[in-house]
């Protein structure tokens, strides 16, 4: 024999609830600060971005010279030059 499932409602019906119920937890619950993890893996989002010959070869030869890949240091040039202008 099949046994039916009662449905609990737990959801307010009608938009005024719902509303009331919104502004009665904005007071209580906490809002939680978003943590972002800064050696996560790298697959949020992704640039394609054009140079010209001249930055290109700036670029190839900044990174010899530090050891990087030529993406790596875009990115560290990114982080550096963030780090001075939002302190």
């Amino acid at each position: 024999m099949v046994k039916r499932r009662e449905v609990k409602q737990t959801i307010p019906t009608t938009v005024e609830e719902q509303i009331e119920k919104f502004a009665a937890g904005a007071d209580t619950d906490p809002v939680k600060p978003v943590v972002i993890n800064p050696t996560a893996k790298r697959d949020y989002k992704a640039m394609q971005l054009p140079f010209n010959q001249y930055e290109f070869e700036r670029l190839q030869a900044a990174a010899l010279a530090t050891g990087r890949t030529k993406s790596g240091f875009v990115r560290y040039a990114l982080l550096k030059m963030a780090d001075e202008v939002l302190k």
